[in-house]
Protein backbone atom coordinates (compact mmCIF):
# COMPACT_ATOMS: atom_id res chain seq x y z
CA UNK A 1 0.00 0.00 0.00
CA UNK A 2 0.93 3.40 -0.83
CA UNK A 3 2.70 5.05 2.32
CA UNK A 4 0.11 8.25 2.36
CA UNK A 5 -2.84 5.75 1.79
CA UNK A 6 -1.78 3.81 5.16
CA UNK A 7 -1.02 6.44 6.87
CA UNK A 8 -4.05 8.56 6.11
CA UNK A 9 -6.11 5.18 6.83
CA UNK A 10 -4.31 4.92 10.37
CA UNK A 11 -5.30 8.33 10.79
CA UNK A 12 -9.11 8.32 9.65
CA UNK A 13 -10.36 9.70 12.56
CA UNK A 14 -8.53 12.79 12.50
CA UNK A 15 -9.24 13.31 9.32
CA UNK A 16 -12.75 13.28 9.43
CA UNK A 17 -12.48 15.55 12.38
CA UNK A 18 -11.05 18.03 10.34
CA UNK A 19 -13.88 17.58 8.03
CA UNK A 20 -16.31 18.27 11.09
CA UNK A 21 -14.21 20.94 12.12
CA UNK A 22 -14.82 22.39 8.71
CA UNK A 23 -18.10 21.73 7.91
CA UNK A 24 -19.04 23.34 11.20
CA UNK A 25 -16.83 26.68 10.77
CA UNK A 26 -19.02 27.23 7.50
CA UNK A 27 -22.26 26.14 8.88
CA UNK A 28 -22.08 27.76 11.97
CA UNK A 29 -21.88 31.33 10.36
CA UNK A 30 -24.10 30.43 7.70
CA UNK A 31 -27.41 32.59 8.78
CA UNK A 32 -24.51 35.73 8.08
CA UNK A 33 -22.24 34.57 5.29
CA UNK A 34 -22.44 35.86 1.58
CA UNK A 35 -24.70 33.96 -0.18
CA UNK A 36 -22.93 34.04 -3.32
CA UNK A 37 -19.40 34.73 -3.81
CA UNK A 38 -18.08 35.04 -7.05
CA UNK A 39 -14.42 33.86 -8.11
CA UNK A 40 -12.98 36.75 -10.36
CA UNK A 41 -10.61 37.84 -7.67
CA UNK A 42 -9.12 34.26 -6.87
CA UNK A 43 -5.68 33.79 -7.26
CA UNK A 44 -4.00 31.32 -10.02
CA UNK A 45 -2.48 28.12 -8.52
CA UNK A 46 -0.77 25.36 -9.87
CA UNK A 47 -0.69 21.78 -8.68
CA UNK A 48 1.80 19.63 -8.00
CA UNK A 49 0.24 16.28 -8.71
CA UNK A 50 3.35 13.92 -9.18
CA UNK A 51 3.72 13.25 -5.41
CA UNK A 52 1.09 13.37 -2.93
CA UNK A 53 0.84 15.49 0.74
CA UNK A 54 -1.82 13.52 1.91
CA UNK A 55 -5.52 13.72 3.29
CA UNK A 56 -4.65 16.47 6.23
CA UNK A 57 -2.58 18.89 3.96
CA UNK A 58 -4.90 18.89 1.06
CA UNK A 59 -7.48 19.79 3.39
CA UNK A 60 -5.31 23.01 4.56
CA UNK A 61 -4.57 23.94 1.00
CA UNK A 62 -8.70 23.49 -0.16
CA UNK A 63 -9.44 25.40 3.31
CA UNK A 64 -6.72 28.74 2.16
CA UNK A 65 -7.46 28.21 -1.57
CA UNK A 66 -10.86 27.15 -2.07
CA UNK A 67 -13.13 27.59 1.17
CA UNK A 68 -13.36 31.69 1.20
CA UNK A 69 -14.99 31.62 -2.22
CA UNK A 70 -17.79 29.27 -0.84
CA UNK A 71 -21.31 30.70 -1.19
CA UNK A 72 -23.79 30.17 0.94
CA UNK A 73 -26.02 29.09 -0.97
CA UNK A 74 -27.20 26.69 1.93
CA UNK A 75 -28.41 29.60 4.37
CA UNK A 76 -31.78 31.57 4.82
CA UNK A 77 -30.81 34.80 2.74
CA UNK A 78 -30.37 32.83 -0.39
CA UNK A 79 -33.43 33.56 -2.63
CA UNK A 80 -31.88 32.77 -5.82
CA UNK A 81 -33.68 29.61 -7.28
CA UNK A 82 -36.13 27.14 -5.39
CA UNK A 83 -33.74 25.31 -3.57
CA UNK A 84 -33.32 24.50 0.43
CA UNK A 85 -30.07 23.73 2.90
CA UNK A 86 -29.75 20.75 4.21
CA UNK A 87 -31.54 19.84 7.96
CA UNK A 88 -29.58 18.26 10.26
CA UNK A 89 -30.87 14.71 9.85
CA UNK A 90 -30.24 15.07 6.02
CA UNK A 91 -26.81 16.14 6.34
CA UNK A 92 -26.40 13.26 8.66
CA UNK A 93 -27.86 10.79 6.20
CA UNK A 94 -25.32 12.11 3.55
CA UNK A 95 -22.32 11.68 5.50
CA UNK A 96 -23.30 8.29 6.20
CA UNK A 97 -24.32 7.74 2.76
CA UNK A 98 -20.02 8.71 1.39
CA UNK A 99 -18.92 6.78 4.48
CA UNK A 100 -20.83 3.21 3.57
CA UNK A 101 -20.58 4.00 -0.33
CA UNK A 102 -22.87 1.25 -1.65
CA UNK A 103 -22.87 -0.32 -4.71
CA UNK A 104 -26.82 0.05 -5.40
CA UNK A 105 -26.84 -2.62 -8.63
CA UNK A 106 -25.65 -5.71 -6.22
CA UNK A 107 -25.97 -4.60 -2.40
CA UNK A 108 -29.84 -5.10 -1.74
CA UNK A 109 -29.71 -3.15 1.52
CA UNK A 110 -30.17 0.23 -0.92
CA UNK A 111 -33.15 -1.20 -3.13
CA UNK A 112 -34.66 -2.17 -0.38
CA UNK A 113 -34.58 1.28 1.89
CA UNK A 114 -35.01 3.19 -1.36
CA UNK A 115 -38.66 1.25 -1.88
CA UNK A 116 -39.28 1.84 1.96
CA UNK A 117 -38.48 5.43 1.17
CA UNK A 118 -40.59 5.76 -1.75
CA UNK A 119 -43.51 4.17 -0.10
CA UNK A 120 -42.81 6.90 2.85
CA UNK A 121 -43.16 9.93 0.56
CA UNK A 122 -45.68 7.99 -1.25
CA UNK A 123 -47.67 8.77 1.88
CA UNK A 124 -46.55 12.20 2.84
CA UNK A 125 -47.22 13.55 -0.89
CA UNK A 126 -50.78 11.53 -0.68
CA UNK A 127 -50.61 10.19 -3.55
CA UNK A 128 -52.03 6.57 -3.91
CA UNK A 129 -50.17 3.27 -3.77
CA UNK A 130 -50.06 2.22 -7.79
CA UNK A 131 -47.53 4.83 -7.94
CA UNK A 132 -44.39 3.55 -8.97
CA UNK A 133 -41.64 6.13 -7.61
CA UNK A 134 -37.46 5.93 -7.01
CA UNK A 135 -34.71 8.16 -6.47
CA UNK A 136 -32.89 10.15 -9.61
CA UNK A 137 -30.68 13.26 -9.80
CA UNK A 138 -33.03 16.40 -9.93
CA UNK A 139 -35.98 17.66 -11.41
CA UNK A 140 -34.78 17.80 -14.68
CA UNK A 141 -33.66 14.06 -14.67
CA UNK A 142 -37.06 13.35 -12.87
CA UNK A 143 -38.72 14.55 -15.50
CA UNK A 144 -36.52 13.48 -18.57
CA UNK A 145 -37.46 9.91 -17.34
CA UNK A 146 -41.51 10.73 -16.37
CA UNK A 147 -41.47 11.44 -20.41
CA UNK A 148 -39.95 8.91 -21.35
CA UNK A 149 -41.74 6.60 -19.88
CA UNK A 150 -44.63 8.65 -21.97
CA UNK A 151 -42.89 8.97 -24.77
CA UNK A 152 -42.76 4.76 -25.03
CA UNK A 153 -46.34 5.28 -24.21
CA UNK A 154 -47.53 6.84 -27.43
CA UNK A 155 -45.32 5.00 -28.90
CA UNK A 156 -47.35 1.75 -27.73
CA UNK A 157 -50.61 3.13 -28.55
CA UNK A 158 -49.22 3.26 -32.57
CA UNK A 159 -48.08 0.04 -32.29
CA UNK A 160 -44.69 0.68 -32.26
CA UNK A 161 -41.73 0.15 -29.67
CA UNK A 162 -39.52 2.88 -29.55
CA UNK A 163 -37.27 1.51 -27.00
CA UNK A 164 -36.22 -1.36 -29.44
CA UNK A 165 -37.13 -0.04 -32.78
CA UNK A 166 -36.08 3.71 -32.09
CA UNK A 167 -39.01 6.54 -33.25
CA UNK A 168 -40.71 6.09 -36.51
CA UNK A 169 -42.31 9.47 -36.85
CA UNK A 170 -44.35 7.81 -40.20
CA UNK A 171 -47.33 8.02 -38.45
CA UNK A 172 -47.01 11.67 -37.58
CA UNK A 173 -45.76 14.63 -35.01
CA UNK A 174 -45.69 13.71 -31.40
CA UNK A 175 -47.58 16.44 -29.81
CA UNK A 176 -46.66 17.85 -26.51
CA UNK A 177 -48.77 20.75 -25.24
CA UNK A 178 -48.06 22.73 -22.07
CA UNK A 179 -49.11 26.50 -21.10
CA UNK A 180 -45.85 27.28 -18.64
CA UNK A 181 -43.05 24.61 -19.05
CA UNK A 182 -39.75 24.61 -17.24
CA UNK A 183 -36.95 24.68 -19.34
CA UNK A 184 -36.12 21.02 -18.07
CA UNK A 185 -38.96 20.16 -20.22
CA UNK A 186 -37.97 21.37 -23.24
CA UNK A 187 -34.54 19.69 -22.42
CA UNK A 188 -36.15 16.51 -22.05
CA UNK A 189 -37.75 16.59 -25.09
CA UNK A 190 -34.76 17.35 -26.60
CA UNK A 191 -32.64 14.15 -25.25
CA UNK A 192 -35.48 11.87 -25.96
CA UNK A 193 -35.61 12.91 -29.45
CA UNK A 194 -39.20 14.09 -29.28
CA UNK A 195 -37.94 18.10 -30.06
CA UNK A 196 -38.13 21.09 -28.47
CA UNK A 197 -40.62 22.45 -31.74
CA UNK A 198 -42.86 19.53 -30.24
CA UNK A 199 -43.85 21.11 -27.82
CA UNK A 200 -47.19 23.53 -28.52
CA UNK A 201 -47.90 25.78 -25.83
CA UNK A 202 -51.39 26.06 -24.68
CA UNK A 203 -52.93 29.99 -23.81
CA UNK A 204 -52.88 30.19 -20.32
CA UNK A 205 -55.85 31.94 -17.71
CA UNK A 206 -55.83 35.84 -17.51
CA UNK A 207 -53.47 37.24 -15.77
CA UNK A 208 -52.03 33.35 -14.64
CA UNK A 209 -49.88 30.61 -15.82
CA UNK A 210 -51.82 27.95 -15.64
CA UNK A 211 -53.94 26.38 -18.86
CA UNK A 212 -56.73 27.53 -20.36
CA UNK A 213 -58.50 23.81 -20.18
CA UNK A 214 -60.92 24.93 -22.68
CA UNK A 215 -58.31 26.12 -25.69
CA UNK A 216 -56.25 22.56 -24.18
CA UNK A 217 -59.57 21.10 -25.17
CA UNK A 218 -60.12 22.48 -28.63
CA UNK A 219 -56.52 21.14 -29.54
CA UNK A 220 -57.29 18.24 -28.37
CA UNK A 221 -60.40 17.69 -29.91
CA UNK A 222 -58.63 18.24 -33.44
CA UNK A 223 -57.54 14.77 -33.37
CA UNK A 224 -59.33 12.69 -30.47
CA UNK A 225 -57.45 9.64 -30.83
CA UNK A 226 -54.76 10.52 -31.36
CA UNK A 227 -52.49 9.94 -28.39
CA UNK A 228 -50.24 13.11 -27.27
CA UNK A 229 -48.65 14.27 -23.62
CA UNK A 230 -49.70 17.13 -21.19
CA UNK A 231 -46.89 18.17 -19.26
CA UNK A 232 -48.80 20.44 -16.46
CA UNK A 233 -47.43 22.33 -13.77
CA UNK A 234 -47.30 22.04 -9.65
CA UNK A 235 -45.34 25.11 -9.03
CA UNK A 236 -44.43 27.48 -11.98
CA UNK A 237 -41.25 29.16 -11.64
CA UNK A 238 -42.55 32.96 -11.81
CA UNK A 239 -45.17 32.70 -9.79
CA UNK A 240 -45.57 29.96 -8.29
CA UNK A 241 -48.83 28.91 -10.33
CA UNK A 242 -50.79 25.70 -10.59
CA UNK A 243 -53.03 23.85 -12.97
CA UNK A 244 -56.34 22.91 -12.81
CA UNK A 245 -56.10 19.03 -11.82
CA UNK A 246 -59.28 18.10 -11.79
CA UNK A 247 -60.40 19.41 -14.84
CA UNK A 248 -56.96 17.77 -16.38
CA UNK A 249 -58.35 14.47 -15.19
CA UNK A 250 -62.04 15.05 -16.28
CA UNK A 251 -59.96 15.72 -19.65
CA UNK A 252 -58.33 12.90 -19.10
CA UNK A 253 -61.66 10.78 -19.53
CA UNK A 254 -62.61 11.73 -23.01
CA UNK A 255 -59.00 12.47 -24.86
CA UNK A 256 -55.95 10.09 -24.82
CA UNK A 257 -53.12 11.38 -23.83
CA UNK A 258 -50.78 10.83 -20.93
CA UNK A 259 -50.78 13.65 -18.28
CA UNK A 260 -46.89 14.41 -16.49
CA UNK A 261 -47.19 16.87 -13.57
CA UNK A 262 -43.73 18.68 -13.15
CA UNK A 263 -43.69 19.57 -9.52
CA UNK A 264 -40.39 20.03 -8.94
CA UNK A 265 -41.23 22.35 -5.45
CA UNK A 266 -45.21 22.80 -6.04
CA UNK A 267 -45.49 19.18 -4.69
CA UNK A 268 -44.79 19.95 -1.15
CA UNK A 269 -48.01 22.22 -0.94
CA UNK A 270 -49.59 18.75 -0.29
CA UNK A 271 -47.90 18.22 2.91
CA UNK A 272 -49.54 21.54 4.68
CA UNK A 273 -53.25 21.77 5.06
CA UNK A 274 -53.62 25.36 4.05
CA UNK A 275 -51.82 24.86 0.61
CA UNK A 276 -52.71 21.08 -0.08
CA UNK A 277 -56.29 22.45 -2.21
CA UNK A 278 -53.74 23.69 -4.98
CA UNK A 279 -52.70 19.51 -6.19
CA UNK A 280 -56.57 18.42 -6.01
CA UNK A 281 -56.73 16.32 -8.79
CA UNK A 282 -53.34 15.07 -9.23
CA UNK A 283 -53.32 11.40 -8.33
CA UNK A 284 -55.25 11.46 -12.11
CA UNK A 285 -51.28 11.97 -13.73
CA UNK A 286 -49.51 9.47 -15.16
CA UNK A 287 -46.07 10.56 -13.98
CA UNK A 288 -45.22 13.21 -11.38
CA UNK A 289 -41.67 14.98 -10.57
CA UNK A 290 -41.12 16.23 -7.50
CA UNK A 291 -37.11 17.78 -6.24
CA UNK A 292 -36.11 16.78 -3.43
CA UNK A 293 -33.05 19.18 -2.98
CA UNK A 294 -35.80 21.53 -2.99
CA UNK A 295 -38.43 22.31 -0.41
CA UNK A 296 -37.36 18.64 1.53
CA UNK A 297 -34.10 20.40 2.37
CA UNK A 298 -31.70 17.49 1.47
CA UNK A 299 -28.10 17.80 0.07
CA UNK A 300 -27.81 17.93 -3.43
CA UNK A 301 -28.26 16.11 -5.88
CA UNK A 302 -32.03 14.20 -4.73
CA UNK A 303 -35.28 13.97 -6.74
CA UNK A 304 -37.82 11.68 -6.33
CA UNK A 305 -40.13 10.39 -9.73
CA UNK A 306 -43.41 8.99 -9.76
CA UNK A 307 -45.38 6.50 -12.77
CA UNK A 308 -48.59 4.27 -12.94
CA UNK A 309 -46.65 2.71 -15.47
CA UNK A 310 -43.29 1.28 -14.37
CA UNK A 311 -43.40 -1.57 -16.90
CA UNK A 312 -43.32 1.46 -19.80
CA UNK A 313 -40.22 2.97 -17.97
CA UNK A 314 -38.68 -0.66 -17.40
CA UNK A 315 -38.63 -1.07 -21.04
CA UNK A 316 -37.10 2.41 -22.16
CA UNK A 317 -34.50 2.06 -19.08
CA UNK A 318 -33.70 -1.89 -18.13
CA UNK A 319 -30.36 -3.21 -18.99
CA UNK A 320 -29.13 -5.77 -21.60
CA UNK A 321 -28.12 -8.93 -21.02
CA UNK A 322 -25.64 -8.76 -18.37
CA UNK A 323 -25.02 -10.98 -15.50
CA UNK A 324 -22.98 -9.08 -13.23
CA UNK A 325 -25.91 -6.47 -12.59
CA UNK A 326 -28.89 -8.78 -12.21
CA UNK A 327 -28.63 -8.25 -8.29
CA UNK A 328 -29.73 -11.02 -5.77
CA UNK A 329 -33.46 -11.39 -7.57
CA UNK A 330 -35.14 -10.45 -4.45
CA UNK A 331 -35.10 -6.92 -4.43
CA UNK A 332 -36.35 -4.09 -7.56
CA UNK A 333 -33.31 -3.43 -9.97
CA UNK A 334 -33.76 0.65 -9.48
CA UNK A 335 -31.11 0.73 -11.97
CA UNK A 336 -33.13 -1.02 -15.05
CA UNK A 337 -36.06 2.31 -14.16
CA UNK A 338 -33.80 5.14 -14.43
CA UNK A 339 -30.75 6.21 -16.58
CA UNK A 340 -27.42 5.50 -14.10
CA UNK A 341 -26.53 1.83 -13.57
CA UNK A 342 -24.14 3.60 -11.09
CA UNK A 343 -27.00 5.48 -8.22
CA UNK A 344 -25.57 6.76 -5.02
CA UNK A 345 -27.80 5.99 -2.12
CA UNK A 346 -29.94 8.98 -1.97
CA UNK A 347 -32.97 7.59 -0.36
CA UNK A 348 -30.53 7.40 2.92
CA UNK A 349 -30.91 11.29 3.29
CA UNK A 350 -34.60 11.61 2.65
CA UNK A 351 -35.19 8.59 4.47
CA UNK A 352 -33.30 10.23 8.13
CA UNK A 353 -34.91 13.88 7.74
CA UNK A 354 -38.61 12.39 6.92
CA UNK A 355 -38.14 10.17 10.10
CA UNK A 356 -36.39 13.09 11.67
CA UNK A 357 -39.25 15.88 11.58
CA UNK A 358 -42.08 14.00 10.24
CA UNK A 359 -45.44 15.09 8.35
CA UNK A 360 -45.97 18.00 10.85
CA UNK A 361 -42.24 19.29 10.84
CA UNK A 362 -42.80 19.23 7.23
CA UNK A 363 -45.76 20.87 6.45
CA UNK A 364 -44.33 23.94 9.39
CA UNK A 365 -41.72 24.27 7.26
CA UNK A 366 -43.89 24.67 4.37
CA UNK A 367 -46.23 26.89 6.14
CA UNK A 368 -43.87 29.26 7.37
CA UNK A 369 -41.80 29.85 4.14
CA UNK A 370 -45.32 30.53 2.37
CA UNK A 371 -46.40 33.02 5.19
CA UNK A 372 -43.21 34.75 5.03
CA UNK A 373 -43.63 34.86 1.09
CA UNK A 374 -47.42 36.11 1.78
CA UNK A 375 -45.92 38.39 3.81
CA UNK A 376 -43.35 40.08 1.41
CA UNK A 377 -45.68 39.95 -1.14
CA UNK A 378 -47.88 42.40 0.03
CA UNK A 379 -45.31 44.62 1.50
CA UNK A 380 -43.89 44.93 -1.97
CA UNK A 381 -47.56 45.69 -3.31
CA UNK A 382 -47.72 48.54 -0.37
CA UNK A 383 -44.46 49.90 -1.77
CA UNK A 384 -45.47 52.96 -4.09
CA UNK A 385 -42.86 52.21 -6.41
CA UNK A 386 -42.81 48.64 -6.73
CA UNK A 387 -44.89 46.42 -8.30
CA UNK A 388 -45.98 42.70 -7.30
CA UNK A 389 -46.63 41.24 -10.93
CA UNK A 390 -48.23 37.98 -9.77
CA UNK A 391 -50.35 36.53 -6.60
CA UNK A 392 -48.72 35.08 -4.36
CA UNK A 393 -49.74 31.53 -4.37
CA UNK A 394 -47.10 29.52 -2.07
CA UNK A 395 -43.46 30.54 -1.88
CA UNK A 396 -42.60 32.81 -5.28
CA UNK A 397 -42.82 36.37 -4.92
CA UNK A 398 -42.16 38.35 -8.31
CA UNK A 399 -41.99 41.64 -8.95
CA UNK A 400 -40.16 44.94 -10.60
CA UNK A 401 -39.82 48.35 -10.49
CA UNK A 402 -42.69 50.63 -11.30
CA UNK A 403 -42.52 51.83 -14.66
CA UNK A 404 -42.99 55.21 -14.07
CA UNK A 405 -40.90 55.14 -10.91
CA UNK A 406 -38.16 55.93 -13.24
CA UNK A 407 -35.60 53.03 -11.92
CA UNK A 408 -33.97 50.72 -13.99
CA UNK A 409 -35.30 46.81 -12.30
CA UNK A 410 -32.25 45.56 -13.51
CA UNK A 411 -30.02 48.24 -11.72
CA UNK A 412 -32.69 47.74 -8.99
CA UNK A 413 -31.25 43.91 -8.84
CA UNK A 414 -27.44 44.65 -8.65
CA UNK A 415 -27.79 47.04 -6.08
CA UNK A 416 -29.55 44.60 -4.11
CA UNK A 417 -27.21 41.89 -4.57
CA UNK A 418 -24.37 43.97 -4.26
CA UNK A 419 -25.57 44.10 -0.45
CA UNK A 420 -23.61 40.59 -0.65
CA UNK A 421 -26.39 39.86 2.71
CA UNK A 422 -29.22 38.33 0.24
CA UNK A 423 -29.00 36.81 -3.33
CA UNK A 424 -32.28 37.36 -5.79
CA UNK A 425 -32.04 35.72 -9.44
CA UNK A 426 -34.03 37.83 -12.49
CA UNK A 427 -36.85 36.41 -14.98
CA UNK A 428 -38.65 37.93 -17.21
CA UNK A 429 -42.54 37.68 -16.77
CA UNK A 430 -45.50 39.51 -19.01
CA UNK A 431 -42.66 40.98 -20.95
CA UNK A 432 -41.20 42.81 -18.28
CA UNK A 433 -37.57 41.97 -16.98
CA UNK A 434 -38.51 41.16 -12.99
CA UNK A 435 -36.98 39.91 -9.89
CA UNK A 436 -38.03 36.34 -8.20
CA UNK A 437 -37.79 35.93 -4.40
CA UNK A 438 -38.40 31.94 -3.96
CA UNK A 439 -38.76 31.49 -0.17
CA UNK A 440 -37.94 27.45 0.63
CA UNK A 441 -34.77 26.99 3.09
CA UNK A 442 -35.78 25.21 6.55
CA UNK A 443 -33.68 28.23 8.58
CA UNK A 444 -35.54 31.07 6.96
CA UNK A 445 -37.64 33.29 9.69
CA UNK A 446 -39.01 36.75 10.16
CA UNK A 447 -35.80 38.26 10.50
CA UNK A 448 -34.73 37.13 7.27
CA UNK A 449 -38.15 38.10 5.38
CA UNK A 450 -38.42 41.61 7.65
CA UNK A 451 -34.11 42.28 6.57
CA UNK A 452 -35.03 40.92 2.91
CA UNK A 453 -37.58 43.91 2.33
CA UNK A 454 -35.38 46.36 4.22
CA UNK A 455 -32.93 45.92 1.74
CA UNK A 456 -35.19 45.61 -1.15
CA UNK A 457 -36.80 49.28 -0.09
CA UNK A 458 -33.50 50.91 0.91
CA UNK A 459 -32.12 50.09 -2.38
CA UNK A 460 -34.94 51.62 -4.00
CA UNK A 461 -34.98 54.64 -1.80
CA UNK A 462 -30.90 55.33 -3.22
CA UNK A 463 -31.66 54.54 -6.49
CA UNK A 464 -34.66 57.03 -6.60
CA UNK A 465 -32.03 60.15 -5.49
Amino acid sequence: MDTLLKKDLEQIDEILEGAKATSLSYLDHLNEAVPNIGVSNMSKQTWNIKVGIGAKKALDLFKSHYAPYISATAGPNFYGYVTGGSTPAALLGDWLTSAYDQVSSVTPITAKHESDTIALYRELFGLPTDFFGSFVTGGTTSNMVNLAGARQWVYQQLGQDGSKNGLDTSSGTLKVFAATPHSSTYKSLSILGIGRDNLELVQRLPNREAIDVSDLEKRLSVNPEKPSIVVASAGTVNTGDFDDFLALGKLKEKYNFWLHIDGAFGGFASVADDYKHLVSGWESADSIAIDAHKWLNVPYDAAFQFTKHPGLQRQVFQNGNVPYLEGDGATRDFMNYVPENSRRWRSLPAWFTLLAYGKEGYAEIVGRNCHLASELGHRIKDHEQLDLLGEVRLNIVCFAAKIDSGIDTKVLLEHINATNKVFLTPTVYKDRFAIRVAVSNWRTGQKEIDNLYQIIASAMQSLSK
